[in-house]
């Protein structure tokens, strides 16, 4: 749930110093579908669509889905919580 807001602190100068971690390059020395993917979402939340694609063009199919994925998430959980204090509330 936290992710998009510690893609937002984290400087995507600090992500672009860093070894990728995929296992696949290491592997085999070619990207895989999904390199480049956090710095483009990095990117993305620091407003540079330009260099996004740079790094991943499926930026623009993956994108869109994680954030519905991640609004639906958000409903559902402020839901539970206010679900869970009505409870406590009648309870009372």
């Amino acid at each position: 749930m936290l992710l998009p807001c510690a893609l937002m602190m984290i400087p995507t100068s600090w992500l672009e110093r860093r070894r990728s971690l995929c296992l696949f390059r290491s592997l085999t020395g070619r990207p895989c579908p999904g390199c480049g993917m956090t710095r483009a979402f990095s990117r993305v939340f620091h407003g540079d669509i330009r260099g996004a694609l740079h790094y991943n063009r499926r930026i623009i199919i993956i994108l869109p889905i994680l954030a519905y994925a991640w609004v639906r998430a958000l409903i559902t959980e402020i839901s539970a919580l206010m679900l869970a204090q009505l409870s406590l509330y009648l309870i009372w």
